[in-house]
């Protein structure tokens, strides 16, 4: 891997170089090359050292991958697991596949947390039953016998209510039981209207005991307990309705699919004929709206001096004051100013940008595979978060149960310990299962209550090292596919503008510039894109690092200093990852174009861009913003639409929330919009690079003819000499043929 030292160079500019003076310390323009005709085909592996490390790092991933497959077991995540540790469904409880609750209302407090909860941390007692309850009762009363209390016991094994009730109490069986089925093998009720039906009748109340808290069961309990259950069966019940309504309307999510795909390309397509429609139209559209509010500001100001009004309320104080007029005219005034100073000054520069918005249709129209390659990239992400997922589940099961004691307090003094055969025993120490069986059976009515219950799997730090390290394999190879993907298309769009004839119709492209593309990028370039997305992946983490730093100090009042730097340090992070992301777009462009390294693809290309920053500057924006509008444009049409065919179905096909399809289609709009558009920046940028070293390497001789297209040569007052001579020639044959006539 070599990096190239790109000191400014002393030697005077070329006049056909830059556009902004002096331009001396950018270094010299490109030299000519009588040899260059476009994207270098002999190549040689660049940055080889980055590849033999990225190869290497793949090795720990695999290793990693290998580590969590032979040691996790993702069923202990994603199976029901009572409290013992023990996975419902499986060896000695092969036939009780089913989770129980003893107090579902400790799981589900918010609709938000509700799912989470139920699989993961929900603080109660929790069995493997092999049917879920079929009616709402109280726990001395047992349904059926198919509701076990812990220790493998029946409900119905208890010789009498007072015995039942003491267990219940003592937390070894459920409370209540609540009407409910099987949804990821956890017993979650089908509804939770049973205040009335489990408490009024009976007038009993019931104190038990769970997580070590002594709780009384009454009808506010059951009630304030499960306002969470009651907005989860909602989420549910709006899931199984929207469900149903996909069921109605899928052709026409299809269909509007399709319609999308289409817009967005023939948009993409029409371009070379809009481009300067739209940027003109939104430029004096801007400068109107700064024209009318510098009008409207000096009426208000007049109307206020001949008439002053007196304010009621603080927000009229600031609004009934003439000089705020005043003020937002000056303001006004001044933008007008600079805007039209820029536009009458920069006007060359914003025919260019529209030039180059033209050629980078016409690029996409010569070349349509182009616009679907974002489905390679998408597919290539999708692996390697699949990958990236997998390991990290596997690994987070890889740890081993920990067990803890766990026992109702004896009394209101109670300091969470209890003693047995003069040992001490703290609710909530890690216990050995095995272990703590021997005592219980050798002291059963001293650990009466007690039990040694699983409460997480360990996560040790080795295992935490290899998540961190799978986590920034995720980061570095996702950037390394896009890399790919913008190498590749940078090579097809480069085969194009450089296409012989110079200056001519690009009809000579190369066969399947981009496959061959591709291939040159992840054949000969792989070490270069992982540089730079070793770079990216770098910045993410030091983010994704003072993110989580920031969470963890949100509830610390005496914190305020430091979540301040905090929140300047990502800002500073995040604005110097848009600043790589934009220097290692344009470095492999000319990666793709002459096969340097990354470092001298890196100085090349801001040396290129610094020679000519107000072309930069200018393109930049103005194809941000007509992206921005185009957009704008097929996500507007698309809801549009959308909302009046599903709002026209609602009454014929009756469904329940006729908005969820044109949320649906508008994201499909924004990302398939994102996708498309994304090619087309890629196009105009990669376009820019090889007009600027266009203008630096060529003069318009015989010799060295430009290869720009015949617009751009009109807006820079350039042409080939070839050019004269057809027109010459084109003339004479017009006066020959007169002077026949």
């Amino acid at each position: 891997m070599g990096c190239c030292f790109c000191p400014g160079s002393k030697d005077e500019d070329d006049d056909r170089g830059g556009d902004d003076g002096d331009s001396k310390e950018y270094g010299k323009p490109t030299p000519y090359d009588p040899k260059f005709k476009g994207p270098v085909q002999n190549r040689c592996c660049t940055d080889i050292l980055m590849l033999l490390i990225f190869i290497a790092f793949w090795g720990g991933m695999f290793y990693i991958a290998i580590y969590g497959y032979m040691n996790g077991n993702p069923q202990r995540l994603l199976y029901p697991t009572d409290s013992e540790g023990n996975l419902c469904g499986t060896g000695e409880l092969e036939n009780r596949s089913k989770l129980l609750f003893f107090d579902i209302s400790s799981c589900i407090t918010s609709a938000a947390t509700g799912f989470f909860s139920l699989v993961f941390t929900c603080p109660t007692p929790q069995v493997c039953v092999n049917r879920c309850p079929d009616s709402n009762a109280l726990g001395t009363e047992v349904p059926n016998d198919g509701i076990y209390c812990v220790n493998n016991k029946k409900a119905s094994s208890y010789e009498s209510d007072s015995e039942l009730l003491s267990a219940i109490a003592d937390g070894q069986c459920a409370p209540y039981y609540i009407k409910s089925e099987s949804i990821l093998g956890r017993c979650v009720p089908t509804f939770v209207d049973f205040f009335g039906d489990v408490m009024t009748p009976k007038n009993k109340t019931i104190t038990y005991t769970v997580n070590g808290k002594t709780k009384t069961l009454t009808n506010e309990t059951l009630r304030s307990g499960t306002m969470g259950i009651l907005d989860f069966l909602n989420l549910r019940r709006v899931g199984e309705e929207v469900y149903s309504d996909m069921g109605i309307v899928w052709p026409w999510l299809i269909g509007g699919l399709v319609i999308i795909l289409l817009f967005s390309a023939i948009l993409i397509v029409i371009m070379r004929w809009i481009a300067g429609f739209i940027v003109w139209l939104s430029i004096f559209a801007v400068l109107g709206l700064l024209s009318f509010g510098i009008a409207w500001c000096f009426i208000k100001y007049r109307e206020l001096e001949t008439e002053p009004q007196t304010p009621t309320t603080l927000l009229e104080t600031f609004l009934y004051q003439k000089n705020t007029y005043l003020a937002l005219g000056i303001i006004c005034c001044i933008v007008l100013a600079i805007l039209l100073l820029i536009v009458l000054c920069l006007r060359s520069r914003i025919q260019i940008a529209i030039e180059l918005i033209k050629e980078g249709s016409r690029a996409i129209g010569n070349m349509w595979s182009t616009l679907f390659f974002p489905i390679i990239t998408f597919i290539l992400l999708c692996i390697v978060i699949c990958w990236w997922a997998t390991a990290a589940v596997f690994l987070q099961s890889s740890g081993n149960p920990i067990y803890g004691y766990s026992f109702p307090p004896s009394g209101s003094d109670d300091n969470g310990e209890r003693t047995v055969n003069g040992t001490p025993y703290t609710n909530g120490k890690p216990c050995v299962p095995e272990e703590f069986n021997e005592t219980k059976a050798a002291f059963p009515n001293e650990t009466f209550g007690m039990d040694c219950v699983f409460e997480a799997f360990e996560i040790s730090n080795t295992l935490l090292g290899m998540q961190v390290y799978n986590l920034f394999g995720l980061l570095w190879t996702s950037n390394y596919v896009l890399a790919l993907g913008q190498c590749s298309l940078a090579g097809a769009f480069a085969s194009y503008y450089w296409a012989p004839p110079p200056g001519g119709p690009k009809k000579n492209l190369p066969s399947l510039p981009l496959t061959r593309a591709f291939f040159r990028a992840l054949v000969w370039h792989t070490g270069s894109l992982a540089f730079g997305a070793l770079i990216i992946a770098i910045i993410q983490m030091i983010r994704l690092i003072l993110g989580y730093t920031q969470k963890k100090l949100k509830g610390a009042s005496d914190n305020e200093v430091a979540r301040f730097f905090l929140k300047c340090l990502s800002c500073c992070f995040w604005c110097l990852e848009k600043i790589f992301r934009y220097i290692n777009k344009n470095a492999y462009i000319l990666v793709a174009i002459y096969g340097y390294h990354f470092c001298k693809a890196c100085c090349r290309a801001f040396n290129l861009l610094m020679r000519n920053i107000v072309r930069v500057f200018v393109l930049t924006n103005i194809t941000t913003f007509v992206f921005f509008l185009c957009r704008l444009l097929v996500i507007g049409l698309t809801c549009t639409v959308a909302f009046v065919l599903f709002d026209y179905l609602r009454t014929r096909e009756d469904l329940n929330y006729y908005l969820i399809p044109v949320i649906i289609l508008g994201l499909c709009a924004f990302f398939i919009s994102w996708a498309f558009f994304s090619v087309y920046d890629m196009a105009i940028d990669t376009l820019f690079l090889c007009f600027l070293e266009d203008l630096e390497r060529n003069d318009g001789s015989s010799e060295k003819p430009y290869y720009m297209s015949k617009g751009l040569k009109k807006v820079l007052g350039k042409k080939n000499k070839e050019d004269g001579k057809k027109k010459k020639k084109g003339n004479a044959m017009e006066v020959k043929d007169v002077d026949e006539k």
